[in-house]
């Protein structure tokens, strides 16, 4: 495994609402910290008026990308927009497909093996139905899968949170396996988000052999099991030892990614860069152990 983060590390300032800090400078601060593979987080920048939502953002992403070759980097994988499938009206809909249709020929631009995309869940009129999910999730990844499958980009498909007033789709280990079997491609594969696991109350070491081959790609944060809280190894209460561990027994050959942006974006500008200092040395140490 090597060391990667998402870009998303370096956005904020001091818990602000809007994106403060460019993507090229998160690449630059990321390359100064000592990181040589990266995850271009699209969602970030999918936001309100941000680049992914202007016309020229075909042009921006090939900046992005610019920039990280000049440093060496290399984007193995990124992250799709995402958004909840329920209540919005059919304009809303498209506009989010459409976002979501940037970020899969973004990632092909990146160069990215993987991009992480989101299941959605569907309710019955009742209440949360597991076989109408099943459905349209199966229809909405195979026509994500058709463009990917040009842009040279496989898909990533990310485990959700379980919580108990929100039932959502593939937060089950199971329900997630089960979307992979009925698609039944390799183009298709799934990311591991340790920080949903945990507040799903997930036995972890056993999900991930249960996985198996096909774990692509992995989110890597920690919480204390009640919200996302997103913040880095240790400073949370997941037990990463038997993790890592498991890592290595199952063959995981992607690589071990942070999606830790609140360990970062609550700082005052200047401190950032010593928290991402931190958190490679971190990593490297989590790497360690994965023997």
């Amino acid at each position: 495994m090597r060391l990667s983060t998402s870009t998303n590390i370096y956005e904020k300032v001091c818990w602000g609402k809007e994106v403060v800090l460019t993507c090229e400078d998160s690449i630059t601060v990321c390359y100064n910290a000592g990181y040589r593979v990266l995850d271009m987080n699209f969602a970030t920048y999918s936001r309100g008026t941000l680049p992914m939502t202007q016309p020229d953002w075909e042009d921006w992403v090939k900046r992005q990308k610019e920039h990280g070759d000049s440093y060496g980097i290399e984007f193995s994988q990124a992250h799709a927009h995402f958004y909840n499938w329920e209540g919005l009206t059919e304009e809303e809909k498209q506009w989010n497909e459409e976002l979501i249709r940037r970020s899969i020929i973004g990632a092909g631009l990146m160069g990215a093996n993987w991009l992480v995309i989101h299941p959605g869940s569907v309710k019955d009129g009742i209440w949360y139905s597991h076989a109408k999910s099943l459905k349209i999730n199966v229809e909405v990844f195979k026509k994500y899968g058709e463009l990917a499958a040009k842009h040279n980009v496989g898909i990533a498909i990310e485990n959700m949170i379980e919580s108990e007033n929100a039932r959502r789709y593939a937060s089950s280990t199971e329900e997630l396996l089960e979307l992979i079997d009925v698609l039944d491609d390799p183009l298709f594969g799934i990311c591991w988000d340790f920080g949903h696991a945990h507040m799903a109350g997930v036995n972890q070491v056993e999900a991930l052999k249960a996985v198996g081959k096909h774990l692509k790609a992995i989110h890597v944060a920690d919480n204390h099991g009640k919200r996302d809280d997103h913040t880095a190894p240790y400073f949370g209460t997941i037990v990463w030892e038997p993790i890592m561990r498991a890592l290595t027994e199952i063959g995981y050959e992607g690589d071990f990614t942070y999606e830790i942006h609140n360990f970062t974006n609550g700082l005052p500008r200047g401190m950032q860069e010593t928290a991402i200092r931190f958190s490679y040395e971190l990593g490297m140490f989590m790497l360690s152990l994965a023997k």
